[in-house]
């Protein structure tokens, strides 16, 4: 059954004089001849029909003789191009890590796209790829010679290489002659590279359309739109004024949707680092998904450099980098993505504040998905190739998103609220546990929409039956804020995947526009916020407490704090009696309060005598560096000892707001841990 149904409007190359002029974002828009297209899902795979023929992909392009697809759902799995005749036939079948910036021929003949690797040409008759290198600004000719910039601004065109001391925006061909395009300055390669207009206004966009070259010059606000007749003959046809910046004040921040409005109920679509499956490979989803109209405006939550505008496949994956410093060294920033091309308003090189309007919502066409998705980011280079990691779930720093609904909790088998699985993957009676086993809970969250999405973070914790609300063992299981290497090439995702998430058959994880069923092994992971290869080896032992009857707690939160604890009864059933063991160790009663703090927390936690003479308490951020250190230097009468912490580290100096972990740390051992949050 096909379960969404869009018309789109695809051009050709026949070309409409009377049709072409600027848009209100200051970008090129033209019209040629209308091709009804309809694209669906049916099955889970993606469809096109056009022109009475079914093809598999879910972007277009028209080439010489037929078309040519793509499908990739998202950035992070590979993707696959296919070639069809004229009557349906498919010709050609390759899969891609990345199909970047893919552009055709003037002729349709070939195609050339950056893979994530190498710079690759299509021979669309002969189905032949060449490889060049790396390169995120290309173009082809009509007889399938690639004219491109590599990563040190060096332009390559047959075997011959040429540079010059502009940094270079943009390359095409115009009647078979290569033109390079930097913010100020049209050069020509033609035997020789010369320099042949210079304009005082910026290059802002340049497109070949029937053999006239057209280009947009902005100044400032202003816009013009300028055709060139021939080299020397240039006529100004359209001129728009457009003022990018709102003039909004930036704090921490805000939602790159309806920015600015407090305390809105952002629907939010899919969460950070939550499990995907749209066709056979599952991924962590590296960004927040959030909800909004079709042509709704986008705008840049922080100051920062474009360093990357560009797309991952077809119309419906442009997208926008932003770092937050002008360094070709790492640094962090921001992605903004399915945005409709012709409403971007920046290019690579401009800087921008916050505030800045960056473009409108692709209309999605799938499931009512139009959104934007959000990442923060980190990658090095003048130029980013879209190999950026993603880092932090944005949605706890959003400080004007209001979600008041609490995580939810789903019986994860048999009538069971929580699943117990052995090392050999057999399930177990709850009421007769014994050795180690994974717990497994079965929770999602919903943020203002219909969609489920997943968690911030985990924690279980076992409690007597005599005693509730008495505690014997406490663990913290994972919160979503991994940095996830997606852009990259999978290995962290994939390791970190396959840790927190069950797929066997009983208890399958999945998500995609159907089915969002998030089941959680919670024991998989050794107490810390870091998920390594050695977490999924952990589990819980029961042998460690006497056979009795207990309550296993689960406690299930969102990132704007909303909290649900769900608990169900279990029995150990190891031959330990009560005089053994776990009863002999001290609790310590390690606590902060309050929680979440600004400006300062008091930890509290016991000690005896012998334990304080080598104690101390340590601070550590999420990426388990090394805060602050408070050593206990002295036994009170008391068996309660206090610290008090003000949010700076061991230099005294203010730190940002977030999730730490504190830990009581006992003759160089780190005995308990637990998290606390600093929002400023």
């Amino acid at each position: 059954m096909k379960k969404s149904i869009v018309v789109f409007l695809v051009l050709c190359n026949t070309f409409l004089f009377a049709n072409i002029s600027l848009n209100n974002s200051g970008r090129i828009n033209y019209l040629g001849e209308i091709i009804e297209s309809e694209y669906y899902i049916e099955n889970g795979e993606y469809y096109i029909d056009i022109d009475g023929e079914t093809l598999i992909g879910n972007s277009l392009f028209i080439i010489d003789d037929g078309f040519l697809t793509l499908t990739g759902e998202h950035d992070n799995i590979p993707t696959w191009l296919r070639i069809y005749n004229k009557f349906g036939d498919q010709l050609f079948l390759k899969r891609f890590n990345k199909v970047i910036n893919i552009s055709i021929s003037e002729n349709g003949k070939f195609a050339v796209f950056f893979d994530g690797n190498v710079l690759q040409v299509l021979d669309i008759v002969r189905l032949q790829l060449t490889s060049y290198e790396r390169s995120i600004r290309f173009a082809v000719n009509n007889s399938g010679i690639p004219f491109y910039v590599d990563q040190y601004n060096d332009i390559h065109f047959r075997d011959q290489i040429f540079s010059i001391d502009e940094n270079i925006r943009t390359v095409l061909f115009h009647n078979e002659i290569p033109l390079i395009f930097t913010k100020h300055s049209i050069f020509q390669l033609e035997q020789k590279l010369q320099k042949v207009h210079t304009f005082s206004g910026e290059i802002f966009e340049v497109k070949n359309i029937e053999n006239l070259l057209y280009l947009v010059i902005k100044n400032n606000s202003n816009y013009k739109l300028l055709k060139f007749n021939d080299s020397k003959n240039i006529e100004q046809i359209d001129e728009i004024n457009f003022e990018r910046s709102s003039n909004r004040i930036h704090e921490p921040i805000y939602a790159p949707l309806n920015y600015g409005e407090e305390d809105f109920p952002f629907p939010i679509g899919n969460s950070y680092a939550e499990i995907q499956q749209y066709g056979t490979t599952p991924y962590l989803h590296p960004g927040v998904d959030y909800m909004g109209d079709d042509y709704q405006e986008v705008y840049a939550v922080h100051d920062g450099f474009v360093k990357a505008v560009l797309t991952t496949g077809g119309d419906r994956y442009w997208r926008v980098a932003i770092a937050n410093e002008d360094s070709p060294e790492e640094t962090q920033g921001y992605l903004y993505a399915h945005l409709n091309q012709n409403s971007i308003t920046v290019n690579v090189g401009d800087e921008v504040v916050a505030g800045d309007l960056l473009g409108t919502l692709y209309p999605w066409g799938f499931a009512d998905f139009t959104h934007i998705h959000f990442a923060r980011i980190f990658c090095t280079g003048t130029l980013w190739y879209g190999d950026w990691w993603t880092t932090e779930n944005n949605l706890l720093d959003v400080i004007n998103l209001q979600d008041t609904i609490p995580p939810i909790f789903e019986d994860a088998f048999l009538g069971q609220r929580f699943a117990f699985r052995d090392i050999a993957g057999n399930y177990l009676d709850p009421l007769n546990l014994s050795g180690e086993f994974d717990i497994i809970a079965k929770c999602h969250d919903i943020a203002n929409s219909v969609w489920r999405i997943d968690l911030h973070d985990l924690s279980y914790s076992l409690h007597p039956i005599s005693n509730p609300d008495s505690t014997l063992f406490e663990q913290f299981s994972y919160v979503y804020d991994f940095d996830l290497d997606t852009y990259h090439s999978g290995i962290v995702d994939n390791m970190i995947l396959n840790t927190i998430y069950s797929r066997d058959a009983t208890c399958y994880s999945i998500g995609n526009y159907d089915f969002r069923e998030y089941y959680h092994i919670i024991t998989n992971s050794n107490g810390d916020s870091l998920i390594t290869e050695e977490d999924a080896a952990e589990s819980f032992d029961s042998s460690q407490f006497p056979d009795n009857y207990y309550y296993f707690k689960v406690t299930a939160r969102d990132a704007s704090l909303n909290t649900t604890i769900d608990s169900m009864l279990v029995m150990f059933n190891n031959g330990v009696h009560t005089h053994n063991k776990q009863l002999q160790i001290p609790n310590y009663e390690l606590r902060n309060y309050p929680n979440p703090f600004n400006p300062s927390t008091t930890i509290s936690f016991e000690l005896t005598a012998k334990d304080a003479k080598n104690a101390k308490i340590e601070i550590y951020n999420l990426k388990e560096q090394k805060i602050k250190s408070f050593p206990i230097y002295q036994f009170t009468n008391s068996p309660v000892h206090q610290i008090s912490w003000d949010g700076t580290d061991q230099t005294n100096q203010s730190i940002s707001s977030g999730i730490y972990f504190y830990t009581l740390n006992i003759d160089g051992k780190d005995i308990k841990s637990r998290k606390m949050i600093l929002l400023k």
